[in-house]
């Protein structure tokens, strides 16, 4: 019986069995947030005192790779949309992370610099990243981990 079957028919979705047979923990999108979930559980943990979200520590180091970016280039980079790393970048300002200068090319558009309080959180942040990367992948053998890093960037076509 589909959907459109019982739709309209006096029983109720709670009677309704449907047969189904998998079990959530064999779902790769359930599985990816939970992963998901753990890493943001970790994070704060792992960078004690470091007063930025897993976002803005993203940004900032992305930031220090790619110096002057603009806002659209490091939103693609980041892989979050425009609009989420606009915000992002105006937060981070505020805190004294980023500066944000007009480009010359297109007066619309902001490259992002780190400020010398970015660096610094930055520098702080990149000596913690391997002991988190090492608490996220603790079950895993170190080639699991490098395996696992791999096929995700497969996956997101990175």
């Amino acid at each position: 019986m589909n959907v459109d079957q019982w739709v309209g028919d006096e029983r109720s979705a709670e009677t309704l069995v449907v047969p189904v047979d998998f079990e959530v923990q064999q779902l790769l999108s359930h599985l990816l947030r939970r992963a998901h979930f753990h890493a943001e559980a970790e994070f704060a943990g792992a960078y004690p005192g470091l007063d930025a979200t897993s976002r803005q520590l993203a940004l900032l180091f992305t930031v220090n790779r790619m110096s002057g970016a603009t806002q659209n280039e490091l939103a693609q980079a980041v892989g979050i949309d425009s609009n989420t790393l606009s915000d992002l970048a105006k937060r981070s300002e505020q805190k004294g992370l980023l500066r944000r200068v007009r480009v010359s090319s297109d007066r619309r558009a902001w490259g992002l610099y780190l400020t010398d309080l970015g660096r610094s959180l930055v520098a702080q942040a990149a000596l913690l990243t391997p002991a988190y990367q090492d608490r996220l992948a603790t079950r895993l053998s170190a080639q699991e981990a490098e395996q696992l890093v791999r096929l995700l960037k497969k996956m997101l076509d990175l």
